[in-house]
């Protein structure tokens, strides 16, 4: 394991006060509140707008489009810009984006707005995300878990809410989700310090041998968000085609989310001799037999809530493994959140084309499928980072 040590300059490195860790955790809540609300949503969105199943799914692509535009752009802005600015400016577009929602009076309107908050979504997830991971002090991945707990906090309100509101009243959802993220803007000053990147000299000390490794983390990421969202997205779906009621569908989505939730939180009480590639596979494993017991419909319910447990740590963990394989390179990490972005687009859209020719039947196996791919590239992961680790020390050994 790579000591942990300061990863930006001195007068840049990142601190965040017990203030900032507060706004970055209501921020992570309302990102989870938008983007659960979906799945719950997919129904009512064809009613209000009078259109289909599978033309109501694109609303969780064109999401993640916007996120992964976002995550392009603030990965060059984190670089160049203080984190505090960089976040501030992801809400304000998370802000106009929600009010476009509220107020969008036809299905093309209403799919923009959502792009808008999918731009905001991305820029806040890389953003907050690496800020925390490339922070000073011990137990990162602990904090980042815990962090991200909030995240699927958030996430277990969103189909309530839903259910609760439902279609009539969509646009009060979207107008407290634009007020919250505007007020949060001012929080932002909290943020101190900013990603600095590394010289292309050090760039190429530091990850000789190591491209291959961000490129096999970049594959699991596509396929590990697209369990997550396709999951969350279409699990209403699946169970209301299995015999289960609007309600209780949505019910469960948020226990998927709660169950998420917690494991993220019991995570961060893992002892930190336990190592990240430990957690990541053992998680991805439980998601992946859940997901094949979820093919079985009366099985599904129990099967949705524990890959949810199993999902939970892969994202904070994996990111914060990979930062301490290239300590001093935010760009390592950077690479991994257009991969989380691109994933959660193409496997609900995937998703979608195989709805609309077979049937929501097939939900559950499809995501089984992308579980089992991110368990072999995860494997693969750990396999090339202990080989190349054991290269970088036998180098040193060799110098000395």
């Amino acid at each position: 394991m790579v000591a942990d040590v300061p990863t930006t300059p001195a007068g840049q490195r990142i601190v965040l006060s017990r203030a900032a860790l507060g706004a970055i955790a209501v921020t992570f809540l309302l990102m989870g509140t938008l983007a659960s609300a979906y799945g719950p949503m997919l129904e009512l969105l064809t009613r209000r707008f009078g259109i289909g199943l599978p033309v109501a799914g694109e609303v969780l692509s064109v999401h993640f489009a916007g996120a992964l535009t976002g995550v392009v752009v603030w990965m060059r802005m984190l670089e160049r810009v203080s984190g505090r600015l960089a976040v501030a400016a992801a809400l304000a577009v998370t802000g106009l984006g929600c009010a476009g929602a509220a107020a969008a009076p036809s299905w093309p309107a209403f799919l923009v707005a959502v792009f808008m908050v999918g731009i905001g979504f991305g820029a806040l997830d890389i953003a907050l995300t690496q800020l925390v991971a490339h922070s000073e002090g011990q137990r990162r991945s602990a904090l980042l878990n815990a962090l991200s707990g909030a995240y699927a906090v958030g996430a277990v309100a969103g189909p309530i809410l839903v259910s609760v509101a439902g279609g009539r009243r969509l646009s009060l959802l979207y107008a407290g989700g634009a007020a919250l993220a505007f007020i949060l803007i001012p929080a932002a000053a909290r943020v101190s310090g900013r990603l600095t990147a590394p010289s292309a000299g050090d760039v190429a000390k530091r990850t000789t041998g190591r491209g291959g490794l961000i490129v096999i983390f970049v594959v699991a990421f596509v396929l590990y968000v697209g369990v997550e969202t396709g999951t969350s997205g279409w699990m209403a779906s699946h169970l209301e085609s299995v015999g289960f009621g609007s309600v209780a569908a949505a019910t469960l989505t948020s226990g998927f989310w709660l169950a998420l939730a917690l494991g993220r939180l019991l995570v961060a009480l893992v002892p930190p001799t336990v190592p990240e590639p430990a957690i990541v596979l053992a998680g991805t494993a439980v998601a992946a037999g859940a997901l094949l017991a979820a093919v079985y419909g009366p099985a599904a319910p129990v099967a949705y809530i524990v890959t949810g447990l199993g999902v939970a740590p892969i994202w904070p963990t994996a990111v914060v493994w990979l930062a301490r394989l290239n300590p001093g390179d935010a760009r390592a990490t950077s690479w991994l959140f257009p991969a989380a972005m691109a994933g959660g687009a193409l496997v609900p859209g995937g998703i979608s084309l195989v709805v609309a020719r077979s049937g929501v039947g097939w939900v559950p196996a499809i995501l089984a499928a992308v579980a089992l791919g991110c368990l072999a590239a995860f494997a693969l992961a750990a396999t090339r980072a202990g080989r190349v680790l054991s290269e970088a020390a036998g180098s040193r050994s060799s110098g000395a």
